[in-house]
C-alpha cells in the first residue's frame, strides 16, 4: 500500500469562473501532465467530452489523480452550471474537501450561494481561490468584502494580489506581507483572526502582533475548525497562486477518519465508455477491493461480482488489481450498477439536502420514426448515467418522459443523443411537475375474489397529511385477519400505486390507514394483495379527490438600484409574492416566491432586464395548493388500477402494459 495519504479535492464553482482551467493548471504543476490543457482549444484533460470541448463548458464531473509532496490527491472536477447541478451532488458525497472557485471580476454569483449553503451543511473543509485577478476592472477588496458580508463568512487570506504594475501582475505570500498589514483584504483577516482567538486578540488591540509566520500559525488551528475560511488569489490564466494552492491543500486538509475495516463503497458515477461498457466510479471507504471480488450493492438487493478495476490517471484509464480506502476507481460487474448505489454493509447513505430538483419535464421524439427503439435504449443509458432523468417509456402510447433541471440540460441531451447515437430527437416544450394530495378523508373498499384461487378484502382510509409530511402509512388490522407477510405486500404496493393519481401526478402529503380486511386460509396468496392494494387506495383516492399541488422558488434578487422598477414589474406580473426591498450602497436586494410555472424562463427575461448585471439566485421552496385547469391535467400512463377489470388481466399477465408502472 502506497505510503501517501489519500484526499479527495472538488473543484466547484459557478459557470465560466475558471475551475477546469484551474485544473488543469495544478495537473500540470504537479507534474502530471507535461503540456496544460486548454478549455479554449479543447484540449482540458478533464472534459473528455466531444460536448464539453465544442461548448467549452464541462457536462459531466471527471476525476483525475496526481501526487503533491506526501499526498496522493483525487481531483473532481464539476460542473458549473446549474442545469448540470445533479452531477455535483453526487460528488460531493464523497469529497474530503473543496476548491470553490471564484471569479475576481464576477464575484459572488447566483451559483456560488447554492454551493456554499450545501458545503456549510456539509461541513466541508473549503480553500475560496479567487481567479482571473488578471482581468480588466477587477477589485480584490471588493469581491473579498462581498463574499464575508452575503455568505456570512470570515475569510482568511493566505496571499495579497499586486496588481499595481498591469504588466507584472503578481501575489505575495502570507509571510511576505509585514509591510502590507494595512492592506483592507489583511487588516479585514487579521481582525477575524482576533475575533476567534483570544490571545492573538491581546496582541492586535495593543498593535503587536508578532511574526508573519507565527500569526499563520494561530490561524491554522482556526481554518482546520471551520471558524476561518482560507483564501488565495490568483490566475489559471497566468499561473499564479497555483503552487501556493498546492502546498495549502497538502497542509490545511486533514486526513479523513470515515473509513471501515469491511469493504464499503459509494458509486457517485456511472458512464459508458465505448470499448469497456458501462464504468461506475466509486470510492472505497473500507477494505481492499480486488478483482473478482463479490460484494453487496444495497440498491439491488444482492451480491455483484467487481469484474476489473481502474483508475483515472491524467494519461487516461490505467487498469489496476486493488483499490485501498480512500481511493477512487473505476468497476466494470455484469449487474446495471446505478450511481448512488452503496456497495457493502456499512451506512454510507446521504442524507444532506440537494442543489438539483427536478421540477420540469418534457417528452423526448425520434424525429425519424426508424430511430423509435434506438432512441429508447439510449435514454435508458443516460438514465443510468442520470438517475435525474427518471426515465419513463410508455410503450403503449409510444411516448418516451425525462425529468429535467433546465433548458440547458435539453440542449446537451439533444446533441449528445446525435453525436453518440446518430439519432435526430426533437424535445417538446417543458412541462411543471405538479403533486397531488387528498383534498379530504375517505374510504377506499377492494374486493378482489373472483376468478378463484384469489382473495383480498381490504378497506383503506384515505386522509390529506401535513404539508412536506410525504406519504404514511399505519396498519389496524389484526395479524389473525391478514398474516404479515400479506401486510408486507401491501407497503410494498404503495409507492408504485402512488406514482400517478387522478390527474396523472404523484400523489404525496397522505395519509393511508389500512382499517379492516380479510384473507382466505386456502385462496389467498401475497399477489393478491399486491393486485388489489392499488385498486383500493386509488378508489379512496377518487373518493376523496385530490388536490393539485405547484412547486414553488424562492428567489433572491441583487441588482442596481435604477433596475428595482422594472424588476419588479416583472415579478409582480408572475403573481410572486415580494418581501421588503434592503439596499446595500447603489444595490437592492429583493427576496421572494413564485411558482415555477410562472419563472420557468424568468432567467433569461432577467438578464435582458438588467443588462447581464444582475444577480438571480431561484431554490426550490416547497409546493403550494394551485388550481386544477384542464391544461394541468396528464392522461393516466399504463393500465389504471380504477378500471379493475383490466387491471386484474394487466396483473395476471393478459397483456403487458408498461412495466415501469411496477417499477
Amino acid at each position: 500500500m502506497s505510503a501517501k495519504r489519500k484526499l479527495t479535492i472538488g473543484i466547484l464553482a459557478h459557470v465560466d469562473a475558471g475551475k477546469t482551467s484551474l485544473t488543469e493548471c495544478l495537473l500540470h504543476q504537479a507534474g502530471a501532465t507535461k503540456a496544460q490543457g486548454s478549455v479554449d482549444k479543447g484540449s482540458a484533460i478533464t472534459d473528455g467530452l466531444a460536448l464539453e470541448k465544442s461548448r467549452g463548458i464541462s457536462i459531466k464531473a471527471a476525476s483525475v489523480n496526481f501526487s503533491w509532496k506526501q499526498t496522493q490527491f483525487q481531483l473532481v472536477d464539476t460542473p458549473g452550471h446549474i442545469d448540470f447541478a445533479a452531477e455535483v451532488d453526487r460528488s460531493l458525497s464523497i469529497l474530503d474537501a473543496v476548491i470553490l472557485v471564484v471569479s475576481a471580476k464576477e464575484g459572488v454569483q447566483a451559483h456560488t450561494l447554492n454551493l456554499w449553503e450545501n458545503l456549510k451543511e456539509r461541513n466541508l473543509p473549503v480553500i475560496i481561490f479567487f481567479n482571473k485577478i488578471d482581468r480588466d476592472g477587477v477589485f480584490p477588496e471588493q469581491v473579498f468584502n462581498d463574499f464575508q458580508k452575503e455568505l456570512g463568512a470570515k475569510l482568511f487570506a493566505l496571499n495579497l494580489p499586486d496588481l499595481s504594475d498591469s504588466q507584472q501582475i503578481q501575489v505575495m505570500p502570507f509571510e511576505a506581507c509585514r509591510n502590507h498589514t494595512d492592506h483592507a483584504i489583511l487588516d479585514s483577516s487579521l481582525e477575524n483572526l482576533a475575533e476567534c482567538d483570544e490571545a492573538f486578540l491581546e496582541k492586535y488591540l495593543e498593535g503587536n502582533i508578532g511574526e508573519m509566520s507565527t500569526i499563520l500559525a494561530q490561524a491554522l488551528p482556526h481554518i482546520q475548525n471551520g471558524s476561518l475560511h482560507p483564501v488565495l488569489f490568483g490566475s489559471a490564466k497566468l499561473g499564479l497562486g497555483i503552487y501556493e494552492l498546492l502546498d495549502q491543500l497538502e497542509k490545511l486538509i486533514s486526513t479523513p477518519q470515515n473509513y471501515f475495516c469491511n469493504p464499503a463503497a459509494k458509486v457517485f458515477k456511472v458512464e459508458f465508455h465505448d470499448k469497456l461498457g458501462r464504468l461506475a466510479y466509486i470510492k472505497s471507504y473500507g477494505g481492499l477491493l480486488k478483482t473478482k471480488d463479490s460484494i453487496p450493492s444495497q440498491e439491488m438487493g444482492k451480491e455483484i461480482k467487481i469484474n476489473q478495476i481502474f483508475k483515472a490517471e491524467a494519461g487516461g484509464l490505467e487498469q489496476v488489481a486493488e483499490l485501498n480506502q480512500g481511493e477512487i476507481g473505476l468497476i466494470t460487474t455484469s449487474d446495471i450498477i446505478l450511481a448512488g448505489d452503496i456497495l457493502g454493509n456499512e451506512k454510507l447513505a446521504d442524507s444532506y439536502s440537494k442543489i438539483s430538483n427536478a421540477v420540469l419535464a418534457v417528452e423526448v421524439k425520434a424525429v425519424e420514426d426508424k430511430d423509435y427503439q434506438k432512441l429508447g435504449e439510449a435514454l435508458e443509458i443516460l438514465n443510468l448515467e442520470d438517475p435525474i432523468l427518471d426515465f419513463k417509456w410508455f410503450k403503449e402510447d409510444r411516448e418516451f418522459h425525462i425529468k429535467i433541471l433546465g433548458p440547458i440540460q435539453t440542449e446537451v441531451l439533444k446533441d449528445s443523443l446525435s453525436q453518440r447515437w446518430e439519432i435526430e430527437a426533437e424535445f417538446l416544450p417543458p412541462k411543471v411537475i405538479y403533486k397531488e394530495t387528498p383534498a379530504q378523508s375517505a374510504e377506499g373498499f377492494v374486493r378482489y375474489w373472483m376468478p378463484k384461487p384469489c382473495w383480498a378484502i381490504m378497506t383503506f382510509m384515505i386522509e390529506p397529511g401535513e404539508a412536506g409530511s410525504g406519504v404514511n402509512f399505519e396498519n389496524k388490522v389484526r395479524t389473525s385477519d391478514i398474516s404479515q407477510k400479506y401486510i408486507n405486500e401491501v407497503k410494498r404496493a404503495i409507492p408504485w400505486t402512488l406514482k400517478q393519481g387522478l390527474h396523472g401526478y404523484e400523489v404525496t402529503d397522505i395519509k393511508i390507514t389500512l382499517i379492516k380486511g380479510e384473507e382466505h386460509n386456502v385462496h389467498s396468496n401475497p399477489g393478491d394483495f399486491l393486485l388489489a392494494t392499488p385498486m383500493g387506495i386509488m378508489r379512496g383516492l377518487e373518493n376523496a379527490g385530490t388536490d393539485l399541488l405547484e412547486p414553488m422558488y424562492a428567489f433572491e434578487i441583487k441588482a442596481h438600484q435604477d433596475y428595482l422598477g422594472s424588476v419588479s414589474s416583472d415579478l409582480s406580473q408572475m403573481r410572486a409574492t415580494l418581501e421588503s426591498p434592503l439596499f446595500d450602497g447603489e444595490f437592492f436586494i429583493l427576496k421572494g416566491r413564485v411558482a415555477v410555472a410562472e419563472a420557468m424562463d424568468y432567467a433569461i427575461q432577467f438578464s435582458a432586464t438588467t443588462s447581464g448585471k444582475g444577480r438571480l439566485k431561484l431554490s426550490l421552496d416547497g409546493y403550494e395548493k394551485t388550481t386544477l385547469t384542464e391544461e394541468k391535467i396528464r392522461p393516466y400512463k399504463g393500465v389504471s388500477p380504477l378500471d379493475e377489470s383490466q387491471w386484474i388481466l394487466h396483473m395476471r399477465g393478459a397483456f403487458k402494459a408498461d412495466e415501469r408502472m411496477m417499477g
